[in-house]
This record gives structure tokens, sequence and C-alpha cells, in this order.
């Protein structure tokens, strides 16, 4: 589904609820307010009649009230309100005693039974406001009917009620009405949105056209300025797909490859160094075979870093692995700890690990060159007879290892900087800096085999240096 397309969907959805939430709001306020009218409108009819019925000694004013409703209901008329035409009476009255018993209705049909357990009789009895709502058919919700009571007062004592009807047909006319009209409205409204809605996708998709000609005439080797002006967010995508085709056509990769690989070959030659210069005074014979072995795998590793430099630079062009293998990242690390030995002696460093046993799929050459920029790091920073503390541990979603030092920490203004390519601090010992491809490499490892690598500052002082990656445990 190109842009276009889900640009006027999105826009055409976004009307059609609009116009639906608006149509719900109009429906949940409007009908409720119909009837609060018309019900305001037979309280004031039934407290205007329950005077008239007043003035009656010794009964309820039956006698002028049946008066006035025979009049009433021979009365014809031509009434067109907004629409809805009115001729013919529809109010229902009916007149109760005291003990709520009818004594009139203007129907006839229900004069002498007892209303004192409806509620518009027995609540305006009791002196508070009554209504009720009631269908004339139990099977027909639209045969429903409003009354609204009104007490008959004598000598300060309620003498009777005056209850007055409306059918609910009488004025639901009105709410279909005004339902269609609205609806109409909102049909007319939404078709307007669909034309909105057709010029907006193509005001928004035209840019991303031309960029993506913009990228295929790049990708065929033509040579264009970039087509879209201004400040947008796009003009700024297109600059920096200039800049990407930049570095590729330039020299940008190659020197990444070569640099990444300097810096990989200086760690094993700095640690064949450090043992040929331990080697020549120790007198142990097995410091001195570990000793060589040392030097051994670390002469075979130079091999191998060539190699795994190189694997590692298309892997990230692809985004994958190239080999994946199943190896317990505890062992891993016991290796990477034994083979810096020279430098931790050297600065009097007591490593203190809690490893788990756990095992990882994944890349053993980049894991380990990982593992060993991350302690190398902990050891450039920390002090003559600190100390390292490792933790290795399972987590809900793979396995987490915590590396710290009791170094001095890291500047506020390089925590945002840390993982850039060729940014580096300087070592509080010499006050050199490194080649700023090591953290880099550890994050292109994380993100190769799907974790992730944080680096913090202790609130006790020294970096916390956390690598989890997705695992399976070792039973």
């Amino acid at each position: 589904m190109n842009f276009f397309v889900r640009f006027f969907v999105g826009y055409v959805l976004v009307a059609a609820v609009a116009v639906l939430l608006a149509m719900k709001l109009f429906t949940d306020q409007f009908v409720p307010g119909v009837r609060q009218s018309v019900e305001e409108t037979l309280l004031q009819t039934a407290n205007l009649l329950a005077e008239m019925a007043r003035p009656m000694r010794g009964h309820t004013g039956v006698d002028s009230i049946e008066a006035v409703f025979q009049a009433y209901e021979k009365r014809r008329f031509e009434a067109r309100i907004y629409g809805v035409l009115k001729n013919d009476p529809d109010l229902r009255v009916y007149v109760t005693d005291h003990t709520g018993r009818v004594v009139f209705d203007s129907r006839g049909r229900d004069t002498g039974q007892d209303y004192s357990a409806w509620q518009d009789v027995a609540r305006t009895l009791k002196g508070q406001y009554g209504a009720r709502t009631t269908r004339e058919n139990d099977y027909d919700r639209n045969s429903s009917v409003m009354y609204v009571a009104a007490p008959i007062v004598q000598d300060g004592r309620i003498a009777g009620v005056l209850s007055v009807g409306k059918p609910a047909r009488s004025f639901q006319s009105f709410i279909d009405l005004a339902r269609d009209k609205a609806w109409q409205s909102a049909l007319w409204l939404f078709a307007l949105a669909l034309l909105l809605a057709l010029g907006f996708s193509f005001w928004m998709t035209r840019d991303l056209r031309r960029l993506v000609l913009y990228a295929t005439e790049v990708s065929s080797g033509k040579r264009d300025r970039i087509p879209i002006e201004g400040r947008s967010e796009l003009r700024r995508l297109a600059q920096a797909l200039e800049h990407l085709r930049a570095e590729l056509d330039g020299k940008a990769h190659v020197e990444k490859v070569s640099q990444l690989l300097a810096h990989e070959l200086k760690s094993p030659i700095a640690a064949i160094g450090g043992a040929i210069e331990l080697l020549q005074d120790e007198t142990d014979p097995a410091r001195r075979d570990r000793l060589q072995s040392n030097i051994a795998g670390e002469t075979a590793r130079l091999q191998r870093i060539v190699e795994g430099v190189l694997n590692l630079a298309r892997a990230e062009n692809r985004g994958r692995l190239d080999e994946v293998d199943d190896l317990p990242l505890d062992d891993l690390l016991r290796d990477v700890l034994a083979t810096r030995e020279a430098r931790l002696t050297a600065k009097s460093l007591r490593v203190d690990a809690d490893l788990q046993r756990v095992r990882v799929r994944g890349s053993r050459f980049l894991l380990r060159q990982a593992l060993t920029n991350l302690v190398d790091n902990a050891i450039d920073f920390s002090p003559d007879g600190g100390a390292l503390h490792l933790r290795l541990t399972e987590t809900e979603n793979g396995v987490r290892l915590e590396l710290s030092d009791q170094g001095p920490g890291i500047p506020d203004y390089a925590l945002p900087r840390l993982f850039e390519r060729f940014y580096s601090l300087p070592r509080p010992d010499t006050g050199e800096r490194s080649s700023g491809l090591g953290l880099n490499l550890v994050r292109e490892v994380a993100r190769l085999h799907r974790g992730t690598i944080e680096l913090h500052n202790q609130a006790s002082g020294g970096t916390l240096a956390r690598l989890t990656l997705p695992a399976k445990i070792l039973t």
C-alpha cells in the first residue's frame, strides 16, 4: 500500500470516526433534551390545571376540569411545527382524590381505579415531585406515555392529584426529523472530508514521490540536486540520503574497516608484548607455561581478528550474523579474563566474579571482542589496587552481564557520545586516548545479537557497563 492510499485511508477513517462521535454526542444530548423540555411543559400544564381544580369545596374540582377537557377534545387545528403537522389533541388528564383513587379520566376508562401505587400519584401525595413514563402496550416501546403530576391543595392540605400525560410518539416525530437532518448534514460533511482527504493526501505525498524518484536516480548512478525545497523533515531526510550517498561513493567504509582492524590488532599485540616481558623474569614453570600458552593463543587470534573484523563490516552492511553458535558465555568471559591477567597484575587489580552458567546463541568471535573491549576499558579507567566486579545472571528474556569499576566515572558531557565512532576519553594514568572504536564495536555486536549495551555512573563511584543478550539457561 503506497503512502497516498495510506494517507487517504487514514484521513477518511479519522473523518468517519469524528462524524460518528459527533452523531453519538448529538443523539445522547438531543433526545434527553427533548424529553426534558416536554416534561417541563407538562409540569407547567399540570400545575395550571391543578389551580383550576382547587376552588371547588368538598371535592377536587372534577366538574371544572371535565368541562375544560370536553371542549379541548372537540378542538381541531392545523399547525405545522418545524415540518411536523399537528391537528389532534393528545393530552391525557386524570384526577385522583387524597387516597389515590381516580375521580376523573379524560379518556373515561379508568375512573374509580386505584392509582395510589403509580409513582406520579404516590410521590405527589407525599408532597414530592411526581412523574413517570409507562408503556400502554408492554410489547411496543413507542406506546410509552410521559406523566407529570401536580398536587391539588385545599385549605393547606393535599386533597388530590392531577396528572397530565403526553404520548412519546407525539414528540418522537420531532426527534426523528432532527436526527434525519443531522445525518444529512453529517453525510455532506463527510463528502467534503473525502474531497479534503484527496487534496491532503496528494499534498503530503508529493514530496515523498519526489524523494523516491531522487533515491532511484541515485541508485542508478545519476547525480541530481535535492528535489525538495524548504526546511521540512523530508528535506532533511533528502539531505541525509545525499550525505549517505557521498559516504558510500567515497572512502568512508574502507577507512572504517581499516581503523577498526587496527584497533582490534592492538589488543592482542599488547597482550603478547606484556606476556613476553613477564616471561623474561618468570622462574615458576607453571606460570611460564601459562604465559607461553597465552602468547600462542594471542598469536593465533591475530589471524582470526583480521577475518573477524571483515566479517563484522559485512554483517553491519547486511544487518545479520554470518555464523551463529551455541556457546557458554561464562566460559568465554573467563577466557577473556585469563588473557588479561598480565594487565590486571600490573595494576594490582582484584576481580570479583559472580558468573552464572548460561549459554547464548551468537558469534563467538564477535562476543569475545565485545567482552574484551569492556574488560579493557574497565582496566584502563581503574585505579591501581582497585577492583572489578563482574556479575553474569539470567533475566526474564535472556542474560545480563554487569561490569563495574572504581574509576573516576564518566563526565556528564561525554555520556551522550560514548558510543560514537572515534570518540574517546583520556586515560587517567597516561592521559592518552584510544582510537574510539572499542565501545562502537560493542554496540554493533549487541545490535547484531538483538541485545543492548548501557554505560552508567554509579552513585558509589566508578562506571557500570550492562550488556544484555537473548539466551537460554544451561541445565
